[in-house]
């Protein structure tokens, strides 16, 4: 489309790009509805991810209810309470087994000197 703009000292004209701007308005309409696409689309993969995780999250705490003694019976609070404690425990029995392991090593050497 064209207009004309008259003026006294000439006539110019005004091309007025109707089409150019309508074509804009369709490129942004366009952007935003891909990216609104986009978000959907990662929106529905994030969901996907969380329902994997969720699952294997599942699984992971349904394992360490067989490794905890009477973790079956036990909710997931108590259930990290109680992970806590046994680790505590297992260390515990870790260093206990070590002191004797030395000591006996110690007996051993010592009954080795004296002809034991």
């Amino acid at each position: 489309m064209e207009k004309t703009l008259a003026t006294s000292d000439n006539t110019r004209s005004i091309s007025v790009l109707s089409s150019a701007a309508v074509k804009s308005r369709d490129a942004g309409f366009e952007r935003r509805t891909k990216r609104r696409l986009s978000q959907t689309k990662a929106s529905v993969c994030v969901s996907g991810e969380e329902e994997d995780d969720e699952e294997e999250l599942k699984e992971k705490i349904e394992a360490l209810q067989r490794i905890i003694p009477g973790g079956t019976a036990l909710g997931v609070d108590a259930l990290f309470e109680e992970t806590a404690g046994y680790i505590m425990s297992l260390q515990c029995q870790i260093k206990t087994i070590k002191v004797l392991t030395s000591f006996i090593q110690r007996l051993d050497k010592q009954d080795m000197k004296f002809g034991g």
